[in-house]
């Protein structure tokens, strides 16, 4: 009879140094299996280890490679000392002990259950409920330790495992932050950058453009480890302009995994972000933090009627990205000036691109009668594009909807594994109540965009307007905004306009 190719698993987590230091190391677990290989006379091909690794997640490094070996015939045998080493999580276990082992003819043994599935007596009925065990141990550590985290959180203690940009750890007091005088000057210029362009996307390319040092890159992390290195996205952006950590107030809870079997993470509400008032130094002033709140909640609307000018939210400098705003001169006459200069002029972020409003507006009423004569109102209706904002909300209805439905899911899953014992009814109850939520919340969410892109037959209206503007009824500001993407002034009063349309060739 020929030997096995014995491959020996070792793994050991955070869940498993709570307790049982000694015994589960992983000079232990190897110093076990090899005295238990060594009694039967067999040798070991290999041995892979996953050290710092939860049960719960079966895409660990050696496992992977465990695996691979399998598929090349390496190894024939896989021994490990408990069960709960090759996983915590009910489903995947029970997957690679009934299915995945037996179809690549891999025996498989668990020393300590005395699991053997090349053995007669085969200890096959209890293991079931030892990975239900298993799991039931993965979640309740993950809740224990996420309570003791949010009790952290709450008393003030920064419990990151890396301080966000422009701070570091304090070396002398655990869990507090203090300023690094390197980065610092980063996150200044972040705001300031943003307050002179008054754009969130304008930031981020001002500062890959200037080369200024992404987050990822003042960490060090290596080129292969970032997506886009040296590149500042929006989203980067935004993150740091609402953080008030910034101001001293440290800001923790922003997001949080969907699930303790799943990796997955997702933004919080605002409103359950955990935040602790003057727990360190600050490095942006709180007037600077409210003056960019304020700005970015301005911005995260739509342009609307109302506020006496027509080209709100389209006018905006060509140079520096910022909007135009008013200057009434007299009861009829009002110029548009670019807002990075009116805040940051003083330091030569800008110029004042001044430029009057009536002018502009006949520019476009101009550019319009001209196009009306090469493209009928017909053609013209048919070349109309979205806007950005219904383009936006048809994505996020999208993704939306796909998280209802995993979310059916999830709940369908819990009364099955409440019917089949591996959650009891407190644990059902805690996990369903949670779900409902997310549920409730994602309808309403749905809700209010479906009405967005529903409101008063969309289609209609453009028909309605685009004739109003063929036949030179009317240019108001409902008309601009369905036709009209962006108007660009330039310091040499060249006014550059963007159509939601084709032009015709």
């Amino acid at each position: 009879m020929d030997l096995p190719k014995v491959g020996l698993y070792l793994r050991l987590s955070r869940e498993d140094e709570d307790c049982e230091v000694e015994s589960q190391s992983i000079t232990n677990q190897r110093d076990f299996l090899t005295r238990y290989v060594d009694q039967r006379g067999w040798a070991v091909t290999d041995i892979y280890i996953d050290d710092g690794y939860t049960g719960t997640n079966f895409d660990r490094p050696s496992f992977q490679r465990l695996l691979q070996d399998i598929a090349y015939k390496k190894i024939n045998t896989v021994i490990t000392k408990d069960l709960s080493r090759l996983g915590r999580d009910q489903i995947n276990t029970m997957y690679y002990y009934q299915i995945y082992f037996p179809q690549k003819q891999v025996r498989y043994i668990a020393v300590n259950e005395g699991v053997d599935t090349g053995a007669k007596n085969n200890n096959d009925m209890a293991l079931p409920f030892m990975a239900a065990a298993n799991d039931f141990y993965a979640a309740d550590i993950s809740r224990k330790v996420r309570t003791a985290l949010d009790t952290r959180k709450s008393n003030g203690y920064f419990i990151g495992s890396q301080a966000p940009l422009g701070y570091q750890k304090d070396p002398r007091q655990k869990g507090r932050l203090i300023p690094d005088p390197e980065t610092a000057g980063i996150v200044q210029l972040v705001f300031q950058t943003y307050l002179s362009c008054g754009s969130v996307i304008g930031t981020a390319k001002s500062l890959t453009e200037r080369g200024v040092p992404t987050p990822s890159e003042c960490k060090q992390t290596t080129p292969t480890q970032m997506r886009f290195p040296g590149v500042w996205s929006d989203a980067i952006v935004r993150r740091i302009l609402t953080n008030p950590t910034y101001i001293g107030n440290l800001t923790q809870n922003r997001s949080r995994k969907i699930g303790y079997k799943v990796d997955k993470k997702m933004n919080l509400r605002q409103e359950d972000w955990t935040t602790v008032a003057d727990t360190h130094e600050a490095i942006i002033s709180p007037e600077l933090f409210a003056q960019v709140q304020e700005t970015l909640a301005v911005r995260s609307y739509l342009p609307q009627a109302g506020d006496g000018h027509l080209l709100t939210g389209l006018a905006f400098c060509a140079d520096c990205g910022a909007p135009m705003t008013y200057l009434r001169e007299s009861d009829t006459r009002t110029y548009m000036v670019c807002q990075g200069y009116r805040k940051g002029g003083r330091l030569g972020l800008c110029s004042g691109h001044y430029m009057r409003e009536d002018f502009v507006i006949e520019t476009i009423r101009q550019q319009l009668q001209m196009l009306s004569q090469q493209l009928d109102a017909e053609a013209l209706e048919k070349s109309v594009t979205w806007n950005e904002g219904q383009q936006q909300a048809r994505r996020q209805l999208d993704s939306v909807l796909r998280k209802l439905e995993a979310n059916k899911k999830v709940a369908q899953s819990l009364y099955r594994d409440k019917a089949e014992g591996t959650i009891n009814e407190r644990e059902f109850q805690e996990f369903f109540q949670a779900a409902r939520e997310e549920r409730e919340r994602l309808e309403q969410t749905i809700k209010e965009l479906t009405a967005y892109l529903e409101q008063e037959d969309v289609q209609e209206q453009i028909w309605q307007q685009l004739k109003a503007v063929v036949h030179f009824e009317t240019l108001d500001r409902k008309v601009l905004t369905v036709l009209v993407e962006k108007v660009l002034i330039h310091e040499n009063k060249q006014i550059e306009i963007m159509f939601k349309f084709r032009k015709p060739e």
